[in-house]
């Protein structure tokens, strides 16, 4: 099954890479500079657009009528923004276990609250039958020719 992919939309992803790449040459620093990694990156996506219209193949990796898959899009665009020099941002430490201001009350459930309360009576079930014959006598086993035992 080939896919039909809007030449327009082929061609502008041809000029983000460009783009990408272009801007990423000049910013001439080291930490804009493409790593090996990206370069082939951009490079192999340049060359399977340039052949087949579409850098991917899967249908489940994106939509079908794109040119770049989901992923190639999100990676493309963190390259664009490490060649303006906007890179990713580090994920944050958070608050870590510190501890909580005086007079905080926390809107969860205290376990301890519970333990002074009397155990919740269970209903009951009915009687155990203290013999075999009285649990035989609960049960009917029905045989094929439907008679009992």
């Amino acid at each position: 099954m080939v896919r039909k992919i809007d030449e327009k939309k082929t061609r502008r992803a041809l000029r983000r890479l460009s783009r990408a790449r272009k801007a990423a040459d000049e910013a001439g620093t080291p930490d804009r500079e493409l790593s090996e990694w990206e370069g082939e990156f951009l490079g192999s996506l340049e060359e399977r657009l340039e052949t087949y219209g579409s850098a991917f193949n899967d249908p489940d990796k994106g939509n079908t009528e794109e040119a770049l898959s989901a992923r190639q899009t999100v990676k493309l665009r963190e390259i664009e923004k490490k060649a303006k020099g906007k890179a990713r941002k580090p994920m944050s430490r958070g608050q870590g276990f510190r501890r909580k201001p005086p007079g905080y009350t926390s809107r969860s459930r205290d376990i301890n609250e519970d333990i002074g309360a009397p155990p919740a009576e269970r209903p009951a079930q009915g009687p155990d039958p203290a013999t075999p014959e009285d649990r035989r006598a609960r049960f009917r086993v029905v045989r094929d020719d439907d008679t009992d035992v």
